[in-house]
């Protein structure tokens, strides 16, 4: 969720956490998600925190940034040996680009 749906612009308050997950039919309390966000940071994953009028989440850093992920795609679009249909598996169906993080960024283009 927090991968999928947040970056430095777009975060996350724990209600909008709790709502999210209700959506897919699971309950959580403000303790369990404060937790796993701390197990998450303890496994690695760089959630940051800002604090304004209200505290918000977002996933700080990725295994790649956007620049690096359009060069990539770039890279698999160009490529003789990657047939069209592999090349749409690999950036549209393996997840190169998160969804709602891509959607965002033509807005923004």
């Amino acid at each position: 969720m927090l991968n999928e749906n947040t970056d430095e612009e777009n975060t996350m308050t724990i209600s909008d956490m709790i709502d999210e997950l209700n959506r897919y039919g699971i309950t959580a309390e403000r303790k369990s998600i404060y937790d796993d966000l701390e197990a998450l940071r303890h496994y690695g994953l760089d959630i940051a925190m800002r604090k304004s009028k209200t505290t918000d989440y977002y996933v700080a850093s990725r295994l790649f940034e956007l620049p690096e992920l359009k060069f990539l795609v770039d890279a698999v679009q160009c490529s003789k040996f990657v047939t069209h249909k592999k090349s749409n598996e690999l950036i549209n169906g393996g997840g190169v680009y998160d969804r709602n993080i891509k959607e965002k960024q033509k807005e923004n283009d």
